[in-house]
């Protein structure tokens, strides 16, 4: 059975809530275990996984994971804020993704008002958590097809 950290940023508790019910029911449906580990806002995102990569490499195994999925959301606002946070969450897991060969699912929105991610965020709609979900099984999937896991 796949063991998977879902890591998540609370910023939008309510669009939170849909990414995450997105993504728990994507892993429980293909039968994987899931952790939680909540950041505040998506910019923590990339520094939780790299602490959790170090914890891990470090021997904790409770650190070890299979696979990894990031959700969070930003929202344009009145400034430029959410351009940089969302650039810079997006380059720093890509980053960590390719660098370590993560079986790793991006359930991170950027839009440009709330009623667009929450029509991404809901199960119902979009379902970009599952999305993010069955992307990582499907890295994971490879992974093993390859023998890298």
């Amino acid at each position: 059975m796949a063991r998977i950290l879902i890591i998540e940023a609370r910023f939008y508790d309510h669009i939170a809530d849909g990414l995450l019910a997105g993504a728990r029911e994507a892993l429980d449906a293909a039968g994987a275990s899931h952790d939680l580990l909540t950041v505040p806002g998506i910019f923590e995102l990339p520094g939780a996984l790299n602490l959790v990569l170090a914890a891990a490499a470090n021997g904790t195994d409770a650190a070890r994971y299979d696979g990894f999925v990031a959700l969070g959301c930003a929202i344009r606002g009145e400034t430029d804020h959410y351009h940089h946070v969302g650039t810079e969450c997006m380059r720093g897991l890509a980053d960590l993704s390719v660098a370590h060969r993560l079986a790793f699912g991006n359930g991170v929105l950027t839009c440009h008002d709330e009623a667009q991610a929450l029509n991404r965020a809901d199960p119902k709609r979009k379902n970009l958590g599952g999305q993010a979900g069955r992307a990582c099984l499907r890295m994971l999937a490879i992974k093993r097809e390859l023998g890298l896991a």
